[in-house]
């Protein structure tokens, strides 16, 4: 075999990097995950519990908004008679395989050379505020079914699939909110693109009827369970505005940004010699990079008061796409295959995934990530 053996074979080479992360991750119980970082999973677990039968008023109006899925798990863990919480670690590695698995298909349909590949989709697996998170608290599961559905989406409109558009859709409205964003983006390429958009006017007329539907069952179910409070009003959605706090907190605020994306934006400057502008499909670049700004817009907004430290995970919502932005604006040259280089990039990445909180491994423990 040449080039580095087929590069080692580069599917065996992610599979053991996943499990490097499955090995060395910190697996907490209910009440630890609630203590470390998964305060929102006790609406989710206790809709999974309860489902039908929920207490009112205990649940927050925004969390109950999303309770199609914390419910059909619930429901799910009592007709094969299995312990809630197991049921919700099971979907959350079942979840994780699959947003590998839609990330390296949408890299490969690029056709983006091998050692790239490898690159791409090392800082999906390696990042350390992603897989380990919800692999140590698997009840922020909605938030892991909204990263596939943003993928399962793209796939879709790239391969022309209506399958995996229309299941990426649906996941996106049952997980989170931030599906929304997908709808404006997806009407605001088809206002500009028009004829010549990807998208069919049956397209977007189907996903705004899917929008209001379920938009409307999640409202009222949450006004059902909860009363609506202003903690995420729209004055509060953009308190970073409000400049009540100093720089070093908004310093720091920054910092918990650069944590992620500094890896990505340093492996793009160190190989700038192996790329050059690529022809991109500008709709699709367009879409995509609309879903990022209106997802990293509402998050950072918030700033350091209301979003804090959460920015890391509300970032890590569009972060397969930020990828994508540059798999798609890039053309990645075919690369010579070197081995010391390749080791050294991967024991960075190893190190770089270590999360003091969420890894068993504790290199960077004197920094508080959590």
């Amino acid at each position: 075999m040449s080039k580095f053996d087929e590069f080692l074979n580069l599917k065996l080479i992610l599979i053991l990097s996943f499990i490097f992360i499955l090995i060395t991750n910190n697996y907490f119980s209910y009440n630890q995950s609630l203590i470390f970082g998964a305060r929102d999973g006790a609406d989710y677990y206790l809709i999974a519990n309860h489902f039908p039968n929920i207490p009112f008023d205990i649940l927050q109006n925004h969390k109950a908004w999303r309770f199609i899925i914390p419910a059909l798990i619930g429901l799910t863990a009592k007709i094969i008679n299995i312990e809630l919480y197991l049921l919700f670690r099971i979907f959350v590695f079942i979840f994780s395989i699959m947003a590998i698995v839609i990330f390296f298909n949408i890299l490969t349909y690029l056709k983006i050379n091998n050692f790239h590949i490898f690159f791409l989709t090392s800082f999906l697996i390696f990042n350390p505020y992603l897989f380990r998170y919800f692999l140590a608290c698997p009840t922020m599961i909605n938030d892991l079914i909204f990263v596939n559905a943003v993928q399962l989406l793209f796939l879709g409109i790239l391969k022309k699939n209506r399958f995996f558009y229309y299941i990426g859709i649906l996941l996106s409205i049952f997980s989170r909110q931030n599906s929304i964003f997908i709808l404006l983006s997806i009407i605001i390429v088809k206002f500009i693109f028009k004829k010549n958009s990807v998208l069919k006017i049956k397209d977007v007329i189907i996903s705004i009827v899917l929008f209001l539907l379920f938009f409307s069952l999640n409202t009222s179910f949450a006004n059902f369970y909860s009363e609506y409070n202003n903690i995420y009003s729209f004055s509060e959605r953009f308190a970073l505005f409000k400049l009540n706090y100093s720089f070093l907190v908004f310093l720091e605020y920054n910092m918990f940004v650069l944590i992620i994306l500094l890896p990505l934006f340093g492996y793009l400057i160190i190989e700038k010699k192996n790329f050059y502008l690529n022809k991109i499909n500008l709709e699709i670049f367009i879409l995509i990079s609309l879903v990022v700004f209106f997802t990293i817009l509402v998050a950072y907004a918030g700033g350091p008061v209301i979003t804090g430290k959460n920015i890391v995970r509300l970032i890590n919502l569009a972060f397969p796409l930020i990828i994508l932005i540059g798999a798609l604006s890039i053309n990645f040259k075919r690369h010579s295959i070197n081995s010391i280089r390749f080791y050294l990039f991967l024991l960075m990445f190893s190190a770089w995934s270590l999360h003091p909180t969420f890894s068993k491994v504790k290199i960077f423990s004197i920094f508080n990530f959590s």
